[in-house]
């Protein structure tokens, strides 16, 4: 896929396609990789630990395991 910079106002911005992966007013993090000249584009999630929810228990991922016999 490709994007390009755009000018907004005194400020450049990413151009993406219009599909159903991106939509309006969505917020995007653009994190930097280790060389410096690349970045990963990443949709920025809610926190889950940023207000208190109604806790519900959780599941057994593996119900077949005897957990006593694990050290």
């Amino acid at each position: 896929m490709e994007v390009k910079t755009v000018s907004r106002g005194n400020s450049l911005a990413l151009s993406l396609p219009k599909d159903d992966r991106f939509k309006k007013g969505q917020r995007w993090l653009l994190i930097p990789a280790t060389d410096g000249e690349s970045f990963t584009l990443v949709p920025k999630m809610e926190n889950p630990y940023a207000s208190k929810r109604d806790s519900k228990a959780m599941t057994e991922e593996w119900s077949d395991v005897n957990w006593s016999e694990v050290e």
